[in-house]
């Protein structure tokens, strides 16, 4: 699953130490205000710092993309997020895989009911803003960008790392829901997820699937309450969403199914 694309090093390089240095300014500074008893439940303005620092990654997409000449502009990049003609076969491809993740959550570590079932529609739109638009970055430049050196899995892999060590801080950062939680649970369910919506990039070309995707994954657990920081239940996701996206991928890999 070798991609004979060059793979472009600068590129590559620009937008993760332009997300790295945004990331470093906004979250460490909630991290240092949160070590000295400065937090958002007391200073609703911290909840600035978190936002800024979530939209790292999509801010450096557009820097990067500009700086190297891969869009003319502030439209351009825009259009190419929001890809949303695609077929009917590519959304429930989307819907089917978020589905899995949550019920292998749920059936392995158990859920609990938060709110009724239609919040999940509900919530979408929310997780636009609250996770999706990472991936005008992840899998606009990062993982596509490793894909073409390192072949799928490999490269859907390293992005996901890539992208778990830069949840970090918020894991310091008091009053946000990965606060205290478990890292290494989160880790695995990261990469499980991540190569899930690798898959969906790789096989639809699609920005905007693979930010849907991450809406309804983020979305599901408002609803239903299964624990995303469990390792043994993020394991076994994990293992399972790389034999489907793996799988999905090498179908795929001499016929266009998903566009």
């Amino acid at each position: 699953m070798e991609n004979n694309e060059t793979f472009n090093r600068k590129l590559f390089t620009d937008h993760l130490l332009i997300t790295a240095v945004i990331t470093a300014v906004f979250w460490g500074l909630a991290v240092v205000l949160g070590m000295n008893g400065i937090t958002m439940k007391d200073h609703p303005w911290i909840m600035l710092l978190q936002g800024f620092g979530a939209w790292s990654t999509t801010i450096a997409s557009y820097i990067a993309l500009k700086k190297n000449g891969q869009v003319t502009g502030f439209k351009e990049w825009i259009r190419n997020v929001f890809d949303l003609k695609h077929s009917s076969l590519s959304y429930a491809l989307v819907i089917v895989l978020a589905v899995v993740h949550a019920a292998l959550m749920c059936f392995i570590g158990g859920v609990e009911l938060r709110a009724p079932l239609y919040m999940v529609v509900l919530m979408i739109p929310i997780m636009f803003v609250g996770g999706g638009m990472e991936e005008w970055g992840w899998r606009y430049i990062t993982f596509p960008e490793l894909d073409k050196k390192f072949g799928f899995i490999a490269g859907a892999l390293i992005t996901g790392i890539i992208w778990a060590l830069w949840h970090l801080p918020l894991f310091y950062i008091p009053d946000v829901n990965q606060y205290g939680q478990n890292f290494l649970g989160f880790t695995i369910n990261v990469i499980g997820v991540g190569i899930a919506v690798a898959a969906i990039r790789k096989v639809t070309g699609s920005i905007w699937l693979c930010t849907l995707f991450h809406m309804i994954v983020n979305a599901i657990p408002e609803s239903l309450g299964y624990d995303f920081y469990n390792p043994i239940s993020s394991l076994i996701t994990t293992i399972v969403m790389i034999v489907i996206s793996v799988a999905l991928v090498y179908l795929n890999k001499n016929r266009v199914i998903f566009r």
